[in-house]
């Protein structure tokens, strides 16, 4: 079992805790949809590991990544006027350019140049890949971008954003455990499985996983296998880029093809939860993949927003349930997932917790947290950008291995292991 010292170290990121030091040291982190960031439009306020920033996209088509508070006086970037390639403050004029520094300080009437030359500007590298804004917030100089596995260029994608108001383990820990999706998603599943292409959603899925994990340089490789009609086994591969990033089956044994759940730590209990999916075929709505209502229209900033709380259910229409919905979330698939997830509360208590044996990869991936928070200063994560680990995903995520044949020699046949 947790003890309750260790679920302090996994779920604390704020003031400086051993666990916001090892994402913020290590990893690129998700902050933004890169089509959300638009030249014109005011600057988004963005808040990660506990701390407020202010992003805005220059008329050069550049992002700049601040500080939310004016190194001048201290009020809100986010108040600031986007001028061609900078940011004004309302407050007293100053002008901050989107390389990071004070290109106007009209409060300094005498050498007013060499002053706004001498004022630093907190501010930091971004990267924009896959459909989403990055940031670098670790020690200069920031580290190459890592080749992520649907950052490729002749692949589709679709990516939505979500906000969810628990701690981003939960949603880490969601993205890991297969054993959820033939329960909580049973009635989204059941409308995939009528086209073509899910079918093999069709059966097994019902039947609880037996887990085979190891580890990975970048994380940890978890197979769900489920025994399958024709003395087959049905086989579903989890790969976790430790420790935000989950590539999970996207349905209907597609090559180069999945999920992605990319999870963002706004605070203690608040996370960013990217999702999408990627593959050789044009990236289609989520009503057309139905794991959408077909008349429900998202929210361009929050897919899977929460329609209440604790007191109505988080918006759980129970009418719906007695229509024959599983969950009674019938807006889209991933309503229920943050719903569940919010519902354990803001920071879950896992001392609580009675683990089962489908639970292993989730066990692991909290042991390779800890291990990464408690090992010697200078050892690199898995993962870590500054020792980047290529990712080869298995040649397919989803497979039917036939009966006296291992799953790896099906999936794995030339990826490097």
């Amino acid at each position: 079992m947790i003890t309750a010292a260790e679920n302090e170290l996994l779920t604390r990121i704020e003031n400086d805790a051993p666990m916001g030091r090892l994402l913020r040291e290590n990893y690129w982190l998700p902050f933004a949809m890169s089509s959300h960031l638009v030249h014109g439009d005011g600057p988004t306020l963005v808040r990660l590991l506990g701390h407020n920033f202010v992003c805005f996209r220059a008329e050069d088509g550049r992002l700049g990544f601040f500080d939310e508070l004016c190194p001048h006086r201290r009020s809100s970037l986010g108040l600031a006027r986007v001028e061609g390639n900078g940011l004004r403050c309302i407050y007293h004029g100053w002008k901050m350019d989107v390389s990071g520094c004070v290109a106007e300080a009209p409060t300094q009437v005498t050498r007013g140049e060499a002053f706004a030359a001498s004022v630093p500007v907190t501010h930091f590298p971004v990267q924009e890949a896959g459909g989403i804004a990055w940031v670098w917030l670790g020690p200069a100089p920031a580290p190459p971008f890592p080749e992520l596995p649907w950052m490729v260029d002749d692949l589709h994608h679709y990516v939505c954003v979500s906000k969810v108001p628990c701690n981003w383990l939960q949603g880490v820990e969601g993205s890991i455990d297969s054993a959820h999706a033939g329960v909580l998603h049973q009635t989204w599943l059941g409308e995939s499985a009528k086209l073509d292409e899910y079918g093999n959603l069709t059966f097994a899925l019902a039947q609880q996983p037996k887990y085979e994990i190891e580890s990975t340089p970048y994380g940890m490789r978890a197979a769900a296998l489920r025994p399958a009609e024709g003395n087959r086994t049905y086989v579903r591969i989890t790969e976790h880029l430790m420790p935000l990033v989950t590539v999970t089956p996207v349905g209907g044994n597609m090559p180069r093809a999945g999920s992605m759940f990319v999870i963002s730590p706004i605070d203690d209990t608040h996370h960013l939860l990217f999702f999408g999916y990627f593959g050789e075929t044009p990236a289609r709505t989520p009503q057309e993949i139905r794991m959408a209502a077909p008349d429900w229209a998202p929210d361009r900033g929050d897919f899977a927003a929460m329609h209440g709380d604790r007191s109505n259910r988080w918006g759980q229409d129970r009418d719906l349930m007695g229509a024959g919905h599983f969950t009674g979330f019938g807006r889209n698939l991933l309503e229920e997932d943050v719903a569940v997830q919010t519902s354990m509360g803001p920071i879950v208590d896992r001392t609580a917790e009675h683990l089962s044996q489908s639970d292993v990869a989730v066990a692991l991936a909290r042991r390779m947290l800890l291990e990464a928070v408690q090992a010697p200063e200078g050892t690199l994560p898995p993962g870590s950008a500054r020792s980047p680990e290529p990712v080869r995903l298995p040649n397919a995520l989803e497979i039917l291995v036939p009966e006296g044949e291992r799953w790896e020699e099906a999936a794995l046949e030339g990826v490097e292991r």
